[in-house]
């Protein structure tokens, strides 16, 4: 899959604006991971911050549920299914007499809007009391999750609500006896010339729909073009214009959340929110598929951001403006050089330190601590680097540690592979600092180890939303 290549000025876009906008992202503490724009279809700027690169799929979280909406869309188009549809229909084995009554009037469109009727996300109220077998091979979460009650009649509240996306995937698998990746692989993966299409799944083996998708950058900027051609792929209508014009239009009732943020509160539509200018796929941590009809223009964004508008704000008032402005050849050269450069500086030792260590594990701070199983740290000297070794459930994991560099490693459990990249070193005679990218996700986690205490602690930057153990995120099989 290649989109093709031009430049800013050619497309009408100043270069300036873009340098501008990675200055402020640069200044405000934001770390973007990727960063691509497309105009009249053709890439303008593009860049990865080392060693996140071009090749690797990230975890983009909630644009999975744009996904997920996509799949419904050719559904919808081949008569399958029907936005009037009650959910319950296309969800086997469900007795809905056992349910509370609001849910026999949840239709597909009730999933897609956020408007099933509960007053807030169900998710995690769904699965507090729940045993430690929930995570079992085989487990059903539908009954878990349909055992929540939806306080609203549908239709007539909205509430960001994981549960409403899982039910559309469980519906989606419900109809066809295919899962979501099944249903996308001939019709829009393949199409675009995407290669694969990792995604989390519950212990059934049903994609959860809400989260859990990775995409490459790339591949994330070629389904936002199509957004934005409303099913359009190199002259070929893929999925009816009609279905994007209905999808990107707010619908029914308003966020009602006091924390929403200025992008937040403008409408949803079919898993798809409205945005200052145009409309958005949008992730957490700052996972972005923007689409601006009014520009002919896309941009993809990963990242690790706290507040996600951030990076939005960022946009709107640098790179946005110059959109359709006029550009120069100069400034496309600075803007290539400055792509060129970007990179996560990694971390570096500078002190000797001793050749091989041992610690137990510390106290970390509540929210951002590893698990408890993670309960001791080793770390050898094997130049020009170190191994760290963690001792998990019993059982080491290695990452291979590089001073003054990114080094990958895979960890392994069970039947799950993670990668890692990791930097650090003794920063002095006393303490080892690692950084350990998981880098098909957002996430990063540190090991802070100290010799005379003879203890490590290992935190998170940002907690994952599928858990505190890294293996949480994995989706490759040993």
């Amino acid at each position: 899959m290649s989109l093709p290549r031009s430049t800013p000025s050619a497309q009408g876009v100043d270069a300036q604006g873009i340098v501008a906008f990675l200055e402020a992202v640069h200044e405000r503490g934001i770390e973007l991971h990727s960063f691509m724009l497309a105009r009249h279809g053709h890439v303008v700027a593009e860049g990865w911050w080392r060693p996140y690169a071009a090749e690797r799929a990230q975890l983009v979280y909630s644009v999975s549920k744009s996904l997920t909406s996509t799949a419904v869309g050719f559904l919808v188009q081949e008569g399958v299914l029907s936005l009037d549809d009650p959910v319950l229909d296309h969800l086997p084995h469900v007795t809905p007499a056992r349910l509370h009554p609001n849910w026999a009037r949840v239709t597909v469109r009730h999933c897609l809007t956020m408007t099933v009727g509960h007053e807030t996300d169900a998710w995690d109220p769904a699965f507090v009391g729940v045993g430690a077998d929930v995570l079992s091979s085989g487990t059903d979460w539908l009954p878990i999750v349909l055992a929540t009650t939806p306080e609203h009649d549908p239709g007539t509240t909205f509430a960001y609500n994981q549960v409403a996306t899982y039910l559309l995937s469980r519906a989606v698998h419900g109809a066809t006896g295919r899962g979501l990746v099944d249903i996308l692989r001939p019709r829009l993966l393949e199409p675009l010339g995407i290669d694969e299409l990792p995604w989390q799944c519950d212990p059934m083996g049903h994609e959860l729909g809400f989260t859990g998708a990775h995409l490459t950058t790339e591949a994330l900027l070629a389904v936002t073009q199509l957004w934005l051609d409303r099913g359009s792929w190199h002259r070929r209508q893929l999925l009816a214009p009609e279905w994007f014009d209905e999808a990107s239009r707010p619908f029914g009732p308003p966020n009602r959340d006091p924390a929403g943020h200025a992008d937040s509160v403008l409408g949803y539509g079919y898993s798809f929110w409205t945005s200052r200018h145009g409309y958005r796929a949008d992730g957490a941590f700052g996972q972005f598929g923007l689409v601006l009809p009014e520009q002919d223009a896309v941009v993809a964004i990963t990242a690790e951001s706290g507040p996600t508008q951030e990076v939005l704000d960022a946009f709107w008032e640098t790179a946005f403006p110059a959109i359709g402005a006029p550009g120069s050849r100069q400034a496309d050269a600075v803007l290539t050089e400055r792509l060129a450069g970007l990179a996560l500086p990694p971390r570096s030792g500078g002190a000797r330190g001793t050749e091989v260590a041992e610690f137990r594990r510390g106290d970390d701070p509540r929210e951002l601590g590893l698990p408890p199983t993670y309960t001791d740290v080793s770390v050898r000297r094997d130049s020009p680097g170190h191994v760290l070794r963690l001792q998990r459930a019993g059982a080491w994991l290695e990452v291979r540690v590089g001073d003054g560099e990114w080094v990958e490693s895979v960890l392994e459990a069970a039947d799950l592979r993670l990668p890692v990249m990791s930097s650090g070193g003794w920063v002095t005679g006393d303490e080892f600092v690692a950084e350990v990218l998981v880098i098909e996700t957002p996430h990063r986690f540190r090991v802070d180890a100290q010799l005379a205490a003879g203890e490590a602690t290992l935190t998170w930057r940002t907690r994952p939303l599928s858990g505190s153990d890294p293996f949480s995120l994995a989706v490759r099989s040993t």
